[in-house]
């Protein structure tokens, strides 16, 4: 019994393939090949049979299964990270002008800015005025002046005894202060024209002491203003309106 499982191990260590049985039968044994048999026979030597033979050749391919039933989708993955910034591309061409929206409404007139500079000084300018008093305005170096008669009460009636014109700005020092009445006592009438410069800012008096003279003519007038007894034009002479003019 030793020795049998002895060559049991050889054989399996070997990967030769052995049959070993036993029968119910006394003395019976078990060929791979031929069946049972009782060890009474006289084959008994058959009880080994060697299973190692030269490799067959190979069998024909099998037939090929039928397709498997078509997978279901996956799941989405992940984004990917984001890629670099491409490089900026050329400039477009500039697009047509829009329509010009509507004109708001006006807004609150600004506050008034400061005076300019004063312009150069004029030829001068004149205005009329008058005898009984008043402002007078006038262009040039003077906007506007004051002017004053004066009278004399006379036996024959009131007389001019002087004209005084007032406000005159330093601007008009070195010009010259004319003033214009008609007097109705020459036939026809004539205007008078005096003539006073200008040396300093204020007042100045017109009377007995300035040239006076027809205008148009140049000729001398005397006694135009009162200065004694019945010297003097009359008031009631006078045109109603006295001319003033400063001119250089």
């Amino acid at each position: 019994m030793k020795k049998m499982t002895l060559f049991l191990a050889i054989l399996i260590l070997s990967r030769v393939g052995i049959a070993y049985g036993a029968d119910t039968a006394p003395n019976g044994l078990q060929n791979f090949f031929i069946g049972t048999s009782n060890a009474n026979t006289a084959n008994i030597n058959q009880v080994l049979a060697l299973l190692v033979g030269p490799a067959g050749p190979p069998g024909a391919a099998g037939v090929a299964g039928r397709d498997g039933f078509s997978g279901l989708n996956g799941v989405d993955g992940m984004p990917g990270a984001p890629g670099p910034v491409g490089q900026a591309g050329p400039q477009g061409l500039q697009g047509l002008p829009g329509v010009a929206g509507i004109p708001g409404p006006a807004g609150a007139p600004g506050p008034a800015g400061p005076a300019g500079p004063a312009g150069p000084a004029g030829t001068g300018g004149g205005g009329t005025l008058g005898y009984t008093g008043g402002t007078v305005g006038l262009e040039g170096c003077a906007t506007n002046v004051t002017i004053d008669i004066t009278s004399k009460f006379t036996p024959s009636g009131f007389r001019l005894q002087a004209i005084v014109v007032g406000g005159i700005p330093a601007g008009c020092i070195d010009q010259d202060l004319l003033i214009y009445a008609t007097d109705n006592s020459f036939t026809p009438d004539k205007t008078v024209k005096c003539t006073m410069p200008i040396t300093e800012a204020g007042s100045i008096t017109v009377n007995k002491d300035s040239a006076c003279v027809i205008d148009g003519t140049n000729t001398p007038v005397l006694d135009f203003f009162w200065s004694t007894g019945a010297t003097g034009t009359t008031i009631s002479n006078l045109d109603p309106a006295i001319g003033v003019e400063i001119t250089e």
